[in-house]
């Protein structure tokens, strides 16, 4: 396997503080996750869908009931607890704002299932986004923003346990579900999450490239709940000196759907998801 090291241009750096979020066509923003490549141009600080159609992911039940609670949002400082009514069998996303870069872990427990994240970058991504803010007046007072994605199986309380310092803000919403098939590409700084799009059966080649990073994990999440971890070359998980610049990695999808990306990394990331023939 070939693998190259890729550097990233300060405009790059920039996108990757700032087209952090999707802005729902309802009117909430969500997604850390920037999507690049053959989608929309992006207008700061918020993206486009692909083909103009981006909508919430329809969840299951009535939402005229009392209980059924698809938004859901907190506000505090440093460490704190948050128990909240969800309703069950949908795909949810964290999405924390901060109002710069702070280490943050976000515990999540919904019945049996514990999903813990933790959003920690490398003193050299802290710096190339600093530095990047400081470099544009424009960009300077951009909040930091990171999601990933899970599945609440039933309706249930649903518990955050947060550990961080300064201020936070959390949203827990239903992933957008955008008009798109690969090829389709995403970016990002620390974790992210992608919408949900179609993924046909077949095989595909993921193209990764990061900067500024010693960790790096991947995962598809179906539109039901169940989460496909994508194997990650072992040079990148036993890197001593950070983590090597790009890496190809297969994908086969067995059954067609809408599928989305949860991406775990302590620096700036950028993949690409095409089919395998292309």
């Amino acid at each position: 396997m070939k693998i190259r090291k890729i550097k990233f241009s300060g405009i790059t750096v920039i996108l990757a503080v700032l087209l952090i979020a999707f802005l729902l066509v309802a009117g909430c923003t969500q997604n850390a996750a920037t999507q690049t490549g053959t989608q929309t141009s992006a207008t700061t600080p918020s993206t486009t869908a692909p083909t103009g159609q981006a909508t919430a992911a329809t969840p299951t039940g009535d939402s005229d009931s009392p209980e059924y609670t698809v938004d859901a949002s907190f506000e505090g400082s440093g460490n704190g607890g948050i128990s909240t009514d969800l309703k069950g069998g949908i795909v949810r996303m964290l999405k924390v704002t901060q109002p710069k870069y702070e280490k943050a872990s976000v515990v999540i427990t919904t019945g049996d299932a514990i999903y813990p994240f933790e959003n920690e970058l490398t003193k050299e991504a802290e710096k190339s986004i600093a530095d990047a803010k400081n470099a544009d007046e424009s960009v300077a007072d951009a909040k930091y923003i990171w999601t990933q994605a899970f599945y609440v199986p039933q309706d249930m309380k649903t518990n955050l346990k947060i550990e961080t310092t300064g201020d936070w803000k959390i949203d827990i919403d239903v992933p957008l579900a955008i008009n798109a098939v690969p090829p389709i590409g995403f970016r990002g700084a620390g974790d992210g999450s992608s919408s949900f799009f179609q993924i046909n059966k077949g095989d595909y080649t993921v193209d990764v490239s990061v900067e500024d990073a010693d960790k790096l994990s991947i995962s598809l999440m179906s539109f039901d709940g169940k989460i496909y971890a994508l194997d990650i070359p072992k040079v990148f998980s036993d890197s001593k000196e950070g983590t090597p610049g790009s890496v190809k990695i297969p994908l086969k999808i067995d059954e067609s759907g809408n599928y989305l990306v949860n991406v775990a990394c302590n620096g700036m990331w950028e993949l690409n998801i095409a089919p395998a023939s292309a």
